[in-house]
């Protein structure tokens, strides 16, 4: 059973994305954001199709940049200025658009920020088409990141109304709408001890700790595919095939003997028609 979230009634939701999305252009931002769209990258080659659809807070990076579906469009809330691809305005909770009809969708902190993280999951599962895929980013809980920011006062908190969602209670969420998580990638390591790592020694610790796939990276990319349907195999009744020989005549033979041959019920004896 999904445990709902407490209704959030310290902030508006415009204020809440505003906030990341303030926060995400700054040095650490841009860092953690660098780091998200390496890893993106090399999933969305592997991706096809003719439709995709991004709801992000980091809409004007253009994430899926690389990705072979040309046919994107961005979702948003309100006008997004300088949009690098074509915008849909509309409430995250009910998306415009038709179901089973996205090859890709992309989601990056997002679900941390909503009002109800499970309509929106819901919405951008609807749209999906069977083998289509789910790519969500989010921020881990239990990462340096997360101590972090339970480390500072609650007034100055980096997001201190978002809500950070762990990936073993999505991963069950998207098995409720018919989804299977085929791998979850962490990244973001070094991100919250940047200061220490800087430039190449800093990229070269995020490679290896990316090698290792520790779960306590900075954030989560999660991939998923939408299950197709199964259907119920309708078997043929076959009829027995199995008869009983006992007392039933032999066939004729096709040549040398021209007689009948019958069997008796005990098969004792045999009676023969010249």
């Amino acid at each position: 059973m999904i445990r709902p979230f407490q209704k959030r009634t310290k902030s508006s939701f415009s204020d809440r994305i505003g906030g990341l999305r303030r926060w995400l252009d700054t040095d650490s931002g841009r860092l953690l954001v660098d780091y998200e769209k390496s890893l993106l990258e090399r999933e969305l080659g592997t991706i096809f199709g003719f439709h995709a659809g991004q709801y992000s807070a980091s809409w004007h990076k253009d994430l899926m940049f690389s990705s072979p579906v040309r046919r994107q469009f961005i979702l948003g809330s309100s006008h997004l200025a300088d949009c690098p691809r074509p915008q849909v305005m509309a409430d995250p909770h009910y998306w415009p658009v038709l179901p089973g009809s996205l090859d890709l969708v992309l989601l990056q902190h997002t679900l941390e920020i909503v009002d109800s993280p499970h309509r929106l999951l819901s919405e951008a599962a609807n749209t999906i088409i069977p083998d289509g895929k789910l790519i969500i980013i989010g921020f881990n809980p239990y990462s340096m990141t997360s101590i972090a920011r339970w480390c500072v006062p609650a007034q100055r908190r980096l997001l201190r109304d978002a809500h950070f969602i762990s990936p073993s209670r999505l991963k069950d969420w998207l098995a409720l709408l018919n989804f299977n998580v085929e791998r979850i990638v962490y990244g973001g390591y070094v991100q919250p001890l940047k200061r220490f790592f800087t430039g190449l020694r800093g990229d070269l610790i995020e490679q290896r700790l990316e090698q290792l796939q520790l779960p306590v990276g900075g954030f989560y990319m999660m991939i998923a595919t939408r299950e197709t349907p199964g259907l119920t195999p309708v078997r043929k009744v076959w009829s027995d095939v199995r008869r009983r020989f006992v007392g039933q005549p032999l066939t004729r033979p096709s040549a040398g003997r021209t007689s009948s041959v019958k069997v008796n019920k005990d098969w004792s004896s045999f009676e023969s028609d010249s």
